[in-house]
């Protein structure tokens, strides 16, 4: 899994095969497929891999909202230091050990914070997809090559952009221009991860 994750940072996912990987450990590829039948095996395992990384929290009904923000927060931070990792995840359904006893534990948070079980079985979907789609984009201006300078660069020119649109013709936009581009990464995301529990609690009480 090492050697799989430094071929994922160096190459990305595109090029994260048996074969890369047996090259890293200085082993023949007939080895790797000892321990892994695929291709799509070794990026289960990486990504089981990378969850496995992540803190569980021991559900609290008090504060369970909290526990799956930090959790979910922990999985954004570790997908998002490495290259390409969030892919491995979107359209893989949990059947590795780290990822059913993440969803188990996440499962447990939510019915302890009073959530429906079809909000939960439902939901389990949408909050590890948006998981995994923001730690992408996250992951996407380094990908490309960027340094941190260009990053900020990048951001503060289209800073510029929304604070100079003509209010005649976008009053909207306009108007709302020192909140759109006011809030960083971090605030966005816990934002988004907010309007999804609310919506699994409006959801939840509804039914």
């Amino acid at each position: 899994m090492a050697a799989a994750l430094a071929v994922l940072d160096e190459s990305g996912i595109e090029r994260l095969a048996m074969r890369q990987v047996a090259q890293k450990l200085g082993v023949g590829v007939a080895s790797i497929y000892g321990h892994v039948s695929s291709r799509e095996a070794l990026l289960d395992l990486v990504f089981d891999e990378l969850v496995g990384q992540v803190p569980l929290p021991e559900p609290d009904p008090i504060r369970w909202r909290g526990q799956v923000l930090e959790m979910l927060a922990g999985l954004r931070q570790v997908l998002s230091s490495h290259r390409d990792a969030a892919l491995a995840g979107m359209g893989r359904i949990p059947t590795s050990p780290n990822t059913l006893r993440a969803m188990e534990v996440l499962g447990a948070l939510l019915r302890s914070g009073g959530i429906s079980d079809r909000a939960i079985a439902l939901g389990f979907d949408q909050l590890a997809l948006y998981v995994c789609a923001y730690a992408f984009e996250e992951s996407m201006f380094t990908n490309a090559g960027m340094t941190l300078d260009e990053i900020a660069q990048y951001h503060q020119q289209t800073d510029a952009f929304f604070s100079a649109l003509p209010a005649r013709e976008f009053p909207v936009i306009a108007s709302l221009s020192d909140e759109i581009t006011g809030a960083d990464g971090e605030e966005r995301f816990i934002f988004g991860l907010e309007v999804l529990l609310s919506g699994l609690v409006a959801v939840s009480a509804r039914s």
